[in-house]
């Protein structure tokens, strides 16, 4: 588990530096950084990695929600539990990508 977060976050690093050698006066590989054109690209790949992830915890709550569901019907219940869980996993969703795109809406603004 350990490998692969490390090798994730070498991913993201990686990635970040071949969207941003783009930008004039951004360029990791040979350290030309201008902070005024570098930050606010790197805040906006941070928030969506940010909002990837929390859209990524959403649908696997809805994975366990759809489980308890089956899981509750078999034992007798009503799967009640795993209903809710759906519910305000589809309502966490919402916001999640409510808020990126204010975020994204912002950030273009900021960014030019």
């Amino acid at each position: 588990m350990l490998n692969f977060l490390l090798s994730l976050l070498v991913q993201t690093v990686y990635a970040q530096s071949l969207i941003t050698d783009g930008i004039p006066g951004c360029t990791f590989s040979t350290g030309d950084i201008d902070p005024g054109l570098c930050i606010p690209s790197f805040i906006a790949h941070v928030i969506q990695f940010i909002f990837a992830f929390a859209g990524s915890i959403c649908v696997i709550m809805i994975i366990f929600g759809g489980y308890e569901i089956v899981t509750g019907n078999l034992a007798g219940g009503g799967g009640d539990a795993g209903k809710t869980r759906i519910q305000w996993a589809i309502i966490g969703f919402i916001l999640a990508a409510t808020s990126f795109f204010i975020m994204d809406f912002i950030i273009a603004a900021i960014a030019g």
